[in-house]
């Protein structure tokens, strides 16, 4: 579980969506703070120019006619606007109220002209109200309120906050819905063509990444891809059409010469000259042994042979490869056996990776030096099966098993030891046939276990 939540968290589909959700939530929440703002500060410019015309409209009228005549206006349009009249308050210098639907003077006075927000009572309301409100004092002493309740734009501006943050709350979703959306797509066309390259490499040659038409980057990486693609099938095709005329032709007279070379031998009268002939057809033989190896390695690597997979019961499989080379393993002073589980199967070309693994067992004979055993396996690890060969020998130092898989490569130690090479080289082409890969460990205790993953990719 950990290892999947560590390897969602490195995608790129997981880091391409965690920016779009967030640029999202930004773009929204600076989109709404934005306009919350801007209603907010309207609201008030809004507020403010009521109060600040209506307190010069009063004082207009203080100008024209005294503070009988503001007195007189206020107490009118109390009458007449009822409880829908502003906020006005008209009081003699002693702070005693002259007019005017407020109690008295609020603590806040003593501003001067400006306008500013208290919560007071109205003399028809029992419940009190935000208000704001401007105050003005006259040459006389009195002094004038005139100002406007706000509580029901202070209701509206709640409804309004409520339905930002619902809209941030509703962002989120959607912003997670378009980043998934985003990141689905990318990380579809990209399988896609991650799915071609893995066909290819499994030796499908003729598989193409497809495109949707959409002329966009990825459709354009895709054709590029699809061209590259041409030209290897292209190249390796003539190339496996030279070496196997190569391979054929050769075989020819290589068989011609091993012919002569018998012929010869058997002519001869003097023992070094037969015994000249008889390692030259001993040579003619391993460059034919060599010939066909790197003809099935070239066919293993092309993935030609998948039509012949066969579901094979392991455990008879390895019985069967052991007694088939114990003789040989005996006779160099080791005991072969066989360990795999029974009802232990898996698809496999079974004449590909029994020569396979008997390569393997062919070098334990040969380098595991001081050894005793050698053991033909099949387990499960971690959900894939697991096949190979271990002894007890020496082994191979770490710093040398990369050498040890390419082809043609031989350890120092064991070039006094005949051999072509591609021994490991073959079993590593096996393994890619099997959408594997081959791996060098040390065995349990001492020597060399050589390992054989199986759909490892």
């Amino acid at each position: 579980m950990k290892l999947r939540v560590r390897r969602l968290l490195r995608s790129t589909s997981f880091r391409l969506f965690v920016p779009v959700v967030i640029f999202q939530l930004v773009a929204t929440g600076g989109v709404l703070a934005f306009v919350w703002i801007s209603s907010q500060q309207s609201a008030r410019d809004d507020q403010r120019a009521i109060v600040e015309d209506l307190r010069d409209d009063l004082v207009a009228i203080y100008a024209d006619g005294g503070t009988a005549a503001l007195r007189t206006t206020i107490e009118t349009r109390l009458r007449n606007e009822g409880k829908r009249a502003p906020v006005m308050l008209l009081a003699g210098p002693d702070g005693q109220r002259l007019a005017g639907n407020l109690a008295a003077l609020p603590p806040q006075s003593g501003r001067g002209s400006d306008t500013f927000e208290t919560e007071l009572y109205r003399d028809d309301d029992p419940q009190p109200e935000q208000m704001v409100l401007a105050e003005q004092r006259f040459p006389d002493g009195s002094t004038l309120l005139a100002g406007t309740g706000i509580g029901r734009d202070l209701r509206l501006q709640h409804s309004f906050e409520q339905a930002l943050l619902a809209a941030i709350f509703l962002a989120l979703p959607l912003a997670m819905l378009v980043a998934a959306l985003t990141s689905r797509l990318v990380g579809r066309r990209v399988h896609d063509m991650a799915q071609t390259a893995h066909h290819v490499a499994s030796g499908a040659l003729d598989a193409r990444v497809a495109l949707d038409g959409s002329g966009d980057a990825f459709d354009e990486l895709a054709g590029e891809i699809n061209v590259m693609l041409a030209r290897i099938e292209t190249l390796v095709g003539e190339l496996r059409v030279v070496a196997e005329g190569l391979a054929h032709d050769l075989r020819s007279p290589v068989t011609r010469l091993r012919a002569a070379l018998e012929q010869a031998a058997i002519e001869a009268r003097d023992p070094a000259a037969e015994a000249a002939m008889n390692r030259a057809l001993a040579e003619a033989d391993a460059l034919t042994r060599i010939l066909n190896t790197a003809l099935q390695i070239g066919r293993a690597e092309a993935g030609i042979g998948r039509e012949r997979f066969e579901q094979t019961a392991l455990a008879p499989f390895l019985e069967d490869l052991a007694a088939l080379y114990e003789p040989y393993a005996e006779d160099e002073g080791f005991v072969l056996r066989a360990e795999a589980p029974d009802g232990l199967a898996v698809l496999l070309h079974r004449e590909l990776m029994g020569q396979a693994l008997g390569n393997l067992v062919d070098n334990a004979v040969k380098y595991a030096r001081g050894g005793h055993w050698i053991t033909l396996f099949a387990r499960r690890h971690d959900g894939r099966v697991v096949l190979g060969v271990r002894d007890d020998g020496q082994g191979i130092p770490e710093a040398q098993r990369e050498a040890a898989l390419q082809r043609f490569g031989r350890l120092d130690p064991t070039r006094a030891v005949a051999g072509s090479g591609l021994g490991l080289a073959l079993v590593e082409a096996v393994a890619k046939l099997h959408d594997g890969r081959v791996e060098l460990a040390d065995a349990p205790g001492q020597g060399l276990e050589v390992r054989l993953i199986l759909g490892a990719g």
